[in-house]
């Protein structure tokens, strides 16, 4: 146990994510005491990324030397198997795939090192602390370096036989349609992600058909030529708010929650479209909705996977005093 001489108890979370890695000192009611991000350079293999993680910790644990820490929990971009953090082929943190940090940082800390799937402890944390604290059956929907879902359902976490569920991402919407980092075609990861729409807006370009945008235009310039009104950057974004409305009709089909929350970086530039998202997946949804869909922004925001992260490892700490 990283201990010190003082009583309070405390856990770290951390978030992996495509391009950035964040840690947290959390107390036992979910309050966030401090927070370090570093850069994430996927390609340079997982153990700079350990070593990275390893230097927040260390800066976290310095900052509160009166205290205990009792638990490490770490949301990662997936897939990952919860088990034991090991990566199963994530598309978005190549090279990572079959290693694992949990040996390697229990070592170091002496404390339980527990994992989950990114958008699947975001799911947990709207349950434990956000606006929905208490449902039941809630959906998580994360749109940044990737999509993923996290499933709430009974209560409990969905990871599914290997840790897998949840990878939403990859439901197809677009039969055909382009290819995304896992090699599936036509799939909302191809087409709502923010890679995916710089994609089009490349293809676009090469093509002769994009207007005021060049190939190096990004989700956030596509958003902001849309919003000015240019044609084809706007014929770009309601074909995103469509694909995403199909998925999200599927998500309510499939599993019926109480609500299904959205999250991640490409919401903000949803925000203005909002109504256009609701009426689109009422239209693909089932009679049920007629009466409107139970989609909301995460009021958590990036809080969300750190959050999360605090919350099995609080779970993991009480289930390890004597």
């Amino acid at each position: 146990m990283v201990e010190t001489h003082g009583t309070a108890s405390l856990v770290i979370a951390a978030d992996i994510g495509g391009t950035l890695l964040r840690a947290a000192i959390v107390d036992a009611d979910g309050r966030i005491l401090a927070r370090h991000a570093l850069p994430n350079e996927p390609a340079r293999g997982i153990e700079h990324a350990q070593a990275q993680l390893i230097s927040l910790f260390d800066r976290l644990i310095e900052e509160h030397p009166a205290s205990v820490v009792e638990a490490i929990g770490i949301a990662s971009a997936g897939p990952i198997d919860p088990t034991d953090g090991t990566y199963r082929h994530p598309p978005n943190l190549p090279g990572w795939h079959g290693h694992s940090m949990r040996d390697g940082l229990r070592t170091r800390y002496r404390v339980p090192v527990v994992f989950g799937h990114d958008a699947t402890l975001a799911a947990l944390a709207e349950t434990r602390f956000g606006t929905h604290r208490g449902s039941e059956h809630l959906v998580y929907l994360t749109i940044g370096t990737g999509i993923g879902a996290g499933i709430v359902a009974h209560s409990a976490t969905v990871t599914g036989a290997h840790g897998g569920a949840g990878e939403a991402g990859h439901m197809i919407v677009r039969p055909g349609g382009p290819q995304c980092g896992a090699g599936c075609s036509g799939c909302l990861e191809a087409i709502a992600l923010g890679s995916g729409i710089a994609a089009a807006t490349r293809r676009a370009v090469a093509a002769g058909t994009a207007t005021s945008l060049g190939a190096d235009a990004t989700a956030l310039d596509v958003f902001a030529a849309a919003d000015a009104g240019d044609s084809f950057a706007l014929r770009l974004i309601a074909d995103v708010v469509d694909a995403l409305a199909i998925g999200l009709a599927n998500l309510l089909a499939v599993l019926d929650p109480e609500v299904i929350l959205l999250g991640g970086g490409v919401v903000d530039g949803l925000r203005p479209r909002w109504p256009s998202l609701l009426a689109a997946t009422k239209a693909h949804a089932l009679p049920r909705y007629a009466g409107g869909v139970p989609i909301e922004p995460s009021a958590l925001g990036s809080d969300a996977n750190l959050l999360g992260a605090a919350a099995i490892a609080l779970g993991a700490a009480s289930h390890a005093r004597p």
